[in-house]
């Protein structure tokens, strides 16, 4: 069973990156999110309320983490050696969780991939955390010494150079975002036995490709702090025409009814299937999510925990009085009890695979290693089971493949 749902959602995350789109894009969220079959007679409101300001506070998290990513590249800059490069590494990988915790929020055509519009440009979901990326459109790599951006001495290296390059081919000539940056801070992963070990002196105030890959770094960043500012903004209830302000507006239904539908998407679709059983099946560590910072376990166990503290109101271990979880537990305590106990077995599991990445996705078949993984697939493919379940009891619809 375990095998044949792998295949299933691996084939469902290669459509969605061979489509060369967002996989919001394929699978449409509904256009209205209550069921119109059943009858709600509850208030929802405190908790579509609490829903909205847990969501600002969660993009204002990630956009306060790459403030202080920012800070450590700027002293890295200032004075390039090994302690400085690895503190800024460190401030990659805590702001990192940050943005992990509100991926729940994608496929709901919301501010951070909605599609465009008329006066809107499409959401900034791509070019902050777009991925597989094609490490030699950015920066040398093995075999190419003067390969990418940095290394055409005759392109100009503005902003506008760097986002117009951005999967201007390909989907996977990535050249903003998370991704960038983690390539620039760690270079090439080629070893087998960790992360990629770039040189600090590669930052070092000599030399016209050094000048070119301090200037990238710095736009990189400051690009994805007005990205993550542009998202925060629309949360912002105190902006009368901001996404936060004009969903309240709308019947509580369709407040919830989009995290759940982004929570079970995330799961099914990106955690289970594109960053975990994809790789998995392809054994190819071009498929791994943080693959030059070897981060990826650490990626997907903050996405879990970003939809365990949407569904809790906080990061408490208890449910807040208005908070999702709570109101499951008043319609259905037996199902609330059920989703809980599914929570746990995932972000149990995740923990107990091993690491890293890229070595457990060579491992052999029946190994113990692939074994932890594929524990860890059941309990994501249950929790997403549950979640459906819970918008159901809440007559709430939600369409995800695979659930």
């Amino acid at each position: 069973m375990v095998n044949q749902q792998l295949r299933y959602l691996t084939a469902i995350s290669l459509l969605v990156l061979s489509a060369h789109v967002n996989a919001c894009a394929v699978f449409q969220p509904p256009r209205q999110y209550r069921n119109p079959g059943i009858s709600i007679a509850f208030d929802a409101k405190p908790q579509a309320l609490a829903l909205v300001h847990h969501s600002r506070l969660a993009y204002e998290q990630a956009h306060k983490a790459a403030i202080k990513l920012d800070a450590q590249i700027a002293l890295l800059l200032a004075e390039p050696n090994e302690e400085t490069l690895a503190k800024a590494r460190q401030a990659w990988r805590a702001a990192r969780i940050q943005y992990q915790r509100t991926e729940w929020m994608r496929f709901v055509d919301g501010p951070i991939d909605w599609p465009p519009a008329p006066l809107r440009e499409i959401g900034p979901e791509a070019r902050l955390n777009a991925w597989p990326i094609n490490e030699a459109v950015v920066d040398y790599v093995a075999g190419n010494p003067k390969s990418g951006i940095i290394g055409q001495l005759d392109l100009p290296l503005t902003r506008n150079t760097i986002l117009a390059k951005n999967q201007s081919n390909d989907e996977n000539d990535v050249t903003t975002g998370w991704h960038a940056i983690e390539f620039l801070l760690w270079g090439q992963d080629t070893a087998v036995d960790g992360p990629g070990n770039r040189s600090a002196s590669d930052f070092l105030a000599k030399g016209k490709v050094n000048e070119r890959r301090r200037a990238y770094l710095q736009i990189a960043s400051q690009l994805l702090i007005d990205d993550l500012a542009l998202v925060l903004l629309e949360w912002d209830m105190d902006e009368p025409t901001s996404y936060g302000r004009r969903i309240l507006e709308l019947p509580a239904s369709e407040v919830l009814g989009p995290a759940f539908h982004g929570a079970a998407s995330l799961i099914a679709i990106e955690l289970y299937g594109e960053r975990f059983a994809v790789p998995l099946d392809s054994r190819s560590q071009e498929d791994e999510h943080s693959c030059f910072s070897d981060n990826t376990l650490a990626d997907l166990r903050e996405n879990l925990n970003g939809i365990i503290h949407m569904l809790q109101g906080s990061k408490a271990s208890e449910a807040a009085p208005d908070s999702i979880l709570a109101l499951i537990e008043w319609k259905d305590p037996a199902l609330a009890k059920q989703l809980v106990e599914a929570m746990r077995a995932a972000k149990s599991a995740l923990a107990m695979v091993p690491e890293p990445f890229d070595q457990l996705i060579l491992s052999a078949d029946g190994s113990a290693s692939r074994a932890k993984a594929e524990t860890a697939l059941v309990a994501l493919q249950l929790l997403a089971k549950k979640l459906k379940a819970s918008a159901e009891t809440l007559g709430l619809q939600i369409v995800v493949p695979g659930v």
